[in-house]
């Protein structure tokens, strides 16, 4: 399928070191592993295969609807670049225009709803916040960055022209501590080796381990989507160390230790039916918010798809998650109209998706007979948005 890019082999084999390199996404070399672990994986029950059916289904009817230039903003292509990663389409002009590559439209800053994403501060590319930008600090940088789109690829505001790299070296000069460093997290874990340090603007070091332990520190609230975005750049940062091989001692020991915990104490607020209080982490029961339940449900099974041991995805607490989802989006796939919903609802929507991604890409795609068109896995090419 077209949106059938592998998100944590992309983590596990692409590497920080290739990506600082420039060098190219080893997408044929991750295909061929999942093909050789899926000859070592028992067959799934019935119940399962209904269950993959219905999460791929789901992923299809979504992405055949897509976001458009003229009525969507950045922030909107966003959220679906995140549920699709590289394989993400827009229309361009409108809803009836020509198909545009998603990560294209935001790295070339095409005007999207009157909106430009990219600005310039100095010879540097930056991502702006605001309305229909971006919601969260450095936002743009862990799309990329869980999209394994390379460190090479192009970005262009006006006349400039420079690389994902040139924003990322700009996010380097902007880590300050105490701020919402979630994002940046996901961002360095992937586009920075393991032991580079650098400075920011006022000459202080940094390093990946170093935003850990602020992200660690950080107070945040327990009822906003905030909450799950620290917990998202706690678990990529980790995930990526262990993948590596590296050893999970100092702030890396600390986060695994702290997930864990903040797991289990997730899964105790969890509803009968698989879902979470539009309150997140701050309350617990069912809630009459059909479109809160979702986004909280959504943004919270999309961690715990990424987070969980392997082993404990086929528990009946995170299948019952994944089948709501499921059921919710696929039920109302043929009521969404991406044009007439709010930009709230294209995010929730997005994160939903994205947890029925991760969770296939780690559960079912190892049993797949045939492993996807490495063609469809790799970002789109430099010198054009369109497709």
């Amino acid at each position: 399928m077209r949106y059938g890019m592998v998100v944590l082999v992309a983590w596990a084999i692409g590497g920080p070191g290739a990506m600082a390199t420039g060098a190219e996404d080893p997408k044929p070399q991750s295909t061929a592993k999942a093909a050789d672990a899926s000859a070592e994986q028992p067959a799934i029950s019935k119940e399962a295969v209904a269950l993959r059916d219905r999460i791929r289904r789901t992923l299809a009817l979504y992405f055949h609807q897509p976001v458009n230039t003229a009525d969507h903003t950045p922030a909107d292509i966003l959220a679906f670049c995140l549920a699709y990663g590289c394989d993400t389409e827009v229309r361009y002009g409108g809803s009836a225009g020509q198909a545009a590559s998603g990560i294209g439209c935001l790295c070339w800053n095409y005007p999207c709803a009157g909106y430009q994403l990219l600005t310039l501060e100095g010879s540097r590319p930056v991502a702006r916040m605001g309305y229909g930008l971006q919601a969260y600090p450095s936002q743009l940088l862990g799309v990329l960055a869980a999209s394994a789109v390379p460190a090479k690829y192009q970005m262009r505001i006006g006349t400039f022209q420079g690389t994902v790299a040139d924003l990322v070296a700009a996010e380097q000069l902007d880590c300050r501590s105490g701020s919402d460093l979630s994002h940046k997290l996901i961002g360095m874990a992937f586009y920075v080796s393991e032991d580079q340090t650098w400075k920011n603007h006022r000459g202080e070091p940094w390093s990946v381990e170093r935003l850990l332990k602020e992200e660690l520190a950080r107070s945040f609230d327990l009822q906003t989507a905030d909450a799950v975005n620290r917990l998202l750049g706690l678990s990529y940062a980790v995930e990526r160390r262990r993948r590596l091989g590296k050893p999970l001692g100092g702030e890396f020991a600390r986060a695994e230790q702290y997930l864990a915990q903040f797991q289990e104490y997730a899964l105790s607020l969890q509803n009968p039916e698989g879902t979470w209080h539009p309150s997140f982490f701050a309350a617990r029961g069912p809630s009459s918010d059909a479109w809160g339940t979702l986004r909280s449900t959504g943004f919270i099974g999309e961690w715990l798809a990424l987070s969980l041991p392997k082993e404990r995805l086929a528990e009946p607490r995170m299948v019952k998650t994944v089948s709501w989802l499921a059921n919710w989006l696929e039920t109302g796939a043929s009521r969404w109209s991406a044009t007439a919903a709010t930009p709230r609802q294209i995010e929730s929507i997005g994160h939903a998706l994205h947890a029925l991604r991760i969770y296939d890409e780690r559960v079912f795609k190892p049993h797949d007979a045939a492993p996807a068109d490495p063609a469809a896995a790799r970002p789109p090419e430099n010198g054009s948005a369109g497709k």
